[in-house]
């Protein structure tokens, strides 16, 4: 079962079409906070930008999330994302997407570690130059595996290990006026857990988008993504509460 997921990743990895392309650099900056044994408290900061000099586009966000142990195979999820974004030269928005969601774990505490995430996200955008607000309402579905290559599970130190994942995003009513309005996301990274405290991660990502701005061209664009994230309390960690994605 595992190495299906991992085959149906990664040809949704190379299946993603583009019309036009454009690099994005993404810097995560991310604090975990896992207590008595089932929750899990994270805050990541992170700053994405255009890597072409020709157009100018940067955002700038902060999200909280809580995470509860429900059952062995499963966790609670809810996320509250802010961001300020410069979406094009002369227009800002500022958006407010709390989510609430489920994680299931296909496979878990094996080489290669399968899970699946369904979240429901709402979204308050407003346009600072028209002082205007928008609600939006959307879906995102998840495919996650993880494959260790030098140790039996995602709890070892000095561990090296792949991380694959495939993401839809639905709209369920309206769009939403900006320069990238996500559809779909394939992401491969290589990520190296040095200690319980400290993780890095480097990925890349093919992401689907549509600029509701200029027009409904479809773009496709490479993003080079680097975190690096710090655990705390070593001590309250439940089982399942390893918050790869």
């Amino acid at each position: 079962m595992a190495k299906v997921w991992c085959v149906v990743v990664l040809l949704a990895v190379c299946n993603v079409v583009s019309a036009q392309r454009k690099e994005q650099l993404w810097l995560d900056y991310q604090i975990d906070y896992p207590f008595a044994n089932r929750y899990l408290l994270e805050v990541a900061g992170s700053y994405q930008t255009l890597l072409s000099k020709d157009e100018k586009w940067r955002s700038l966000s902060l999200t909280t999330t809580f995470e509860a142990l429900i059952f062995n195979f499963m966790d609670v999820t809810a996320d509250v994302p802010l961001a300020y974004t410069l979406q094009k030269e002369g227009l800002n928005s500022f958006e407010f997407a709390p989510m609430v969601g489920l994680r299931f774990y296909v496979t878990q505490s094996k080489r290669i570690d399968t899970r699946l995430l369904v979240r429901y996200q709402q979204r308050y955008f407003h346009q600072v130059e028209q002082d205007d607000w928008d609600i939006s309402n959307r879906t995102r579905l998840k495919a996650e595996a993880y494959i260790c290559l030098n140790g039996p599970n995602l709890f070892t130190n000095n561990l090296w290990y792949v991380a694959l994942d495939y993401e839809e995003f639905i709209v369920l009513d309206q769009q939403l006026e900006e320069r990238y309005a996500n559809r779909r996301r394939a992401k491969i990274g290589l990520n190296y857990r040095w200690t319980y405290k400290h993780r890095f991660d480097v990925s890349f990502t093919l992401q689907s988008a549509r600029n509701e701005i200029d027009g409904e061209f479809t773009s496709t664009d490479n993003v080079i993504q680097l975190r690096y994230r710090i655990f705390l309390n070593p001590t309250g960690l439940a089982p399942n509460s390893i918050s790869e994605d």
